[in-house]
């Protein structure tokens, strides 16, 4: 009986030892699976090395002002100024980078009244105007300075600039009138419009629904 009490215990303590083998052989699982979670969580929180430059220049647009333009951050509303006398290969540089595009046509035209300027277009009607200065240096492009801006017709489906007022190609004069002070005179350009700061352009007709067809400030190359 003795015997077979001894037995019992024996194989109780073997079963026990047995199942706490067992139930430690799942650990290397549970380790296994914390670790290739960690693994996933490491690779969704990689970004692309292009993507924060992507979304820096869409959150900026271009804004037209007297005798300058702005960038402005359209999240925060923060506006920085572009002012004349810009060298002209850093104000390309600046306006590529905002409109994410390069100019459609550039070159010299050498029958303006104010002389020879140079002029970079844009798919969205924006011309800016460079004046040459005498330079130091020999680059052709450092030699050519920002003087004007230019703002016609734009193709269609193309987003508009427009002053810091909302005022752009197609605004009325009453919106222009609502927005600033101006003087309107007939000229050989059509009905022609100006601001004591510096703003200028043109009506296509003499009424308050009368929309604008051109837009400028600085130095420009109009025919009169």
């Amino acid at each position: 009986m003795k015997y077979f009490t001894i037995l019992l215990l024996l194989s109780a303590i073997l079963i026990g030892c047995k199942n706490k083998d067992n139930n430690s052989s799942l650990s290397p699982v549970t380790n296994d699976t914390q670790t290739t979670v960690t693994i996933v969580k490491e690779s969704k929180e990689k970004i692309p090395d292009n993507a924060a430059t992507v979304e820096t220049k869409s959150t900026h647009g271009l804004i037209l002002t007297s005798n300058a333009l702005q960038v402005v951050n359209k999240n925060t509303g923060s506006t920085s100024e572009i002012p004349f006398g810009k060298p002209l290969d850093q104000m390309i540089e600046v306006v590529n980078n905002v409109l994410q595009s390069k100019p459609k046509s550039m070159g010299v035209n050498s029958e303006c009244g104010a002389g020879p300027l140079n002029m970079a277009t844009w798919n969205n009607g924006l011309t800016i105007v460079f004046v040459k200065k005498e330079s130091k240096s020999k680059t052709a492009e450092t030699e050519w300075y920002f003087a004007g801006w230019f703002l016609s017709g734009n193709i269609a489906n193309i987003p508009k600039i427009a002053t810091m007022a909302g005022i752009s190609i197609g605004s009325t004069r009453a919106e222009m009138e609502s927005a600033y002070v101006i003087k309107v005179s007939k000229t050989s350009l059509g009905h022609e419009f100006s601001t004591s700061s510096g703003l200028f352009g043109i009506f296509d007709g003499p009424d308050k629904q009368a929309k604008i067809t051109n837009l400028w400030s600085g130095v420009s190359c109009n025919f009169r």
